[in-house]
């Protein structure tokens, strides 16, 4: 250690420095208690694809360690800093940790936001039959009035007269407004690290201008490590979010397919039952097939929404 490095630091520096870690760690120990909120709302993504999100439950567990980490090691921090203002361990001996390679996590960070965003944003997760679909699809062609409205009232029929079909729906539906609230979360919380993160840096950088003492030194390559971690976490909030936005859109515009679908074949049912006449045969044959055809159509979107979501959870392990 150099002679500069053996003159004792001011005091009062110590206890700045350790006030203003506090208030860092304080903001980080909200967002942790932000965290734990997403536990409670894996359901949100509906019965069908909820279980296959196993993935995002992951993630929410490792970002709260991770959050609860960082903060834990401020508080150590903060309390070393007070225990060397007062005098009772030297500034040396309080660190007692190498530094680690903060290159290599800044990388991993880099890495982790931009091959998941471009990932998303490609839609190759989503399977063809429903990445070239728009919502309500079925409803897309013009009708007469009388029609659109015996498609807006059999789906309603439908679902309130037929429990199966509106529990498939509710499966399928989730919360929308849990999803959307989600996203929303883990957006402010990119924020929010990313803003505690060059709090940091500020403080690193004002506490601690002179960089000649080799215990400063050591110290600034610690938490430099920090301030990667936290950026690194809020680039993963940032993926997150719009992980969290995909598999929901996905979710709703095959609701609304579906939807679509299921109205469209009551509506033809009731034009059907209104002809009051005997049917031949082949009309009947033919009838019965497209009721068959449209069970098979609801049945293919239900599958390439699951296959979606299995190759969109990929991502969240990246």
């Amino acid at each position: 250690m150099s002679s500069s490095a053996e003159q004792p630091i001011d005091a009062k520096r110590f206890r700045v420095h350790a006030a203003r870690l506090e208030v860092l760690r304080a903001r980080l120990g909200r967002i942790g208690d932000d965290v734990q909120r997403f536990e409670q709302d894996q359901a949100a993504f509906g019965a069908r694809c909820g279980w296959i999100l196993t993935g995002l439950g992951d993630r929410v567990v490792r970002h709260g360690e991770l959050v609860a980490y960082l903060e834990e090691t401020l508080e150590l921090f903060v309390q070393g800093f007070q225990r060397v203002a007062d005098g009772v361990e030297g500034f040396a001996a309080m660190l007692g940790m190498p530094a680690d390679d903060v290159g290599t996590m800044e990388d991993r960070a880099s890495e982790i936001i931009e091959d998941v965003l471009e990932t998303v944003t490609s839609r190759e997760w989503v399977e063809p039959l429903l990445a070239d679909a728009a919502p309500v699809a079925e409803f897309a062609l013009p009708v007469e009035d009388t029609f659109a409205l015996l498609r807006a009232g059999g789906l309603d029929w439908a679902v309130t007269h037929v429990p199966d079909l509106g529990r498939m729906l509710d499966d399928l539906t989730g919360t929308p407004e849990v999803v959307a609230k989600q996203a929303g979360q883990w957006q402010a919380m990119a924020a929010g690290l990313d803003r505690i993160a060059g709090g940091l840096q500020r403080c690193l950088d004002r506490d601690f201008p002179d960089r000649d003492r080799s215990d400063v030194r050591a110290y600034l390559a610690i938490m430099g490590n920090n301030v990667v971690g936290l950026r690194g976490l809020a680039a993963t909030s940032t993926a997150m979010t719009v992980l969290t936005r995909a598999a929901g859109d996905v979710i709703l515009l095959t609701r609304d397919i579906v939807r679509g679908i299921i109205g469209d074949l009551v509506a033809r049912v009731i034009v059907w039952a209104a002809g009051g006449t005997v049917v031949p045969l082949p009309v009947l044959a033919a009838r019965l097939a497209g009721v068959v055809a449209t069970v098979w159509r609801i049945d293919a979107y239900l599958t390439a929404l699951v296959v979606s979501i299995a190759n969109l959870s990929r991502c969240i392990d990246g």
